[in-house]
């Protein structure tokens, strides 16, 4: 009867549901387990009720030929006296085996609303559940019920984590890449006075050779529908021409071979130094920085922004500042950069020296 299912423990239904041939899993609600092993024991019943076990579930139910109650008493005694031996040695075999195991770890409370919000989900999401339509009795129907999350917390806690997992692995990603430690030279390199003085060469550099250098049409390139854009390629036939170099000469006198070559003789940076017990001269720089871009910014004012430059070199002056950025006023200014970059260089080094 489903009244003596109810007053039995759960461990006691479970010990019942095996010996009866049913498996049942050991987190189903104990009305779940009462209901499906009353629906099994009614459809198993010719079987079943000849098991001493299943007698005062069956007592009710037989024939006028049924035992007495005093016998029916003495077997829920013993029935119950059976149930309380088996879960006495079901709890003394999980302590050995737990004590035999070494490598037993105990559930992590803290995962299980994440391992519960993923059965839940899952389980919720599968074809399988979707897509059933067979015919369940009602003892089995609430069994195969998808699991849900207890709260809408254990849902967040679980995006959260898959949020910040995914975070971890593209921060590993670009650690590996060896990114930051490339930017990290990259700053160090600009960080001083050398670096200033070299992007500003580099530019002038490279818009003489955007000029100076004529570009073909290759082809062009498709990159939405009904919008092209053609693609050029360098004419390196040019490097071969005069129009080229006689610009280009101009500026590497100017900007490069002249400014180094007084920079190098009249150097600010040159300081006697004791080295065991004899004087040396050493610089901090080959060429002075200062004194450089002093010579740069003169020369290409003289040549460029005067027309004194213009009646000495020629037409190539025109070309010249036409091709550089801003004119003759880019070198000048960027002269006047790398001046101030060496005046602050040399003031810091004093103040940390005193």
């Amino acid at each position: 009867m489903t009244s003596w299912l109810n007053k039995q423990r759960k461990q006691a239904l479970l010990d019942l549901s095996s010996e009866a041939g049913l498996q049942l899993e050991d987190d189903l609600r104990k009305d779940d387990i009462v209901e499906q092993l009353d629906a099994f024991l009614t459809a198993n019943a010719t079987r079943l009720s000849r098991n001493a076990s299943f007698d005062p579930y069956f007592g009710p139910r037989k024939t006028p030929g049924r035992p007495s109650s005093t016998a029916l008493a003495t077997t829920d005694d013993d029935s119950t006296k059976q149930n309380a031996v088996k879960r006495t040695v079901r709890r003394t075999t999980t302590v050995k085996q737990e004590e035999v195991d070494p490598d037993y770890s105990p559930r992590n409370p803290a995962s299980s609303p994440l391992d519960s919000a993923r059965r839940a989900l899952s389980t919720a999401l599968s074809p399988s559940t979707q897509l059933t339509t067979t015919r369940r009795t009602p003892g089995r129907s609430r069994a195969h019920e998808p699991r849900l999350p207890a709260s809408p917390a254990d849902v967040a806690d679980l995006a959260e984590y898959e949020s910040t997992q995914f975070y971890a692995r593209l921060n590993d990603l670009y650690t590996l890449s060896s990114i930051p430690e490339a930017i990290e030279y990259m700053r160090q390199r600009c960080s001083s006075v050398a670096g200033v003085q070299m992007f500003f060469i580099t530019l002038e550099s490279s818009a003489l050779q955007w000029e100076l250098i004529g570009w073909v049409h290759l082809t062009d390139f498709r990159y939405w529908p009904g919008r092209t854009r053609p693609l050029y390629y360098p004419d390196l036939f040019d490097l071969l021409k005069g129009e080229f170099w006689s610009p280009m000469l101009l500026w590497l006198a100017i900007s490069l071979a002249i400014p180094s070559l007084l920079a190098y003789f009249f150097n600010l940076t040159l300081r006697d130094v004791n080295r065991h017990g004899v004087k040396v001269s050493v610089a901090r720089y080959t060429v002075d920085p200062l004194v450089f871009n002093v010579v740069k910014g003169i020369l290409t004012y003289v040549v460029l922004g005067t027309t004194f430059g213009s009646d000495v070199v020629g037409v190539h002056t025109t070309k010249m500042r036409d091709a550089l950025v801003g004119g003759y006023a880019g070198p000048v200014t960027g002269s006047a950069v790398v001046i101030l970059a060496a005046l602050y260089e040399a003031a810091q080094r004093k103040s940390d020296s005193e």
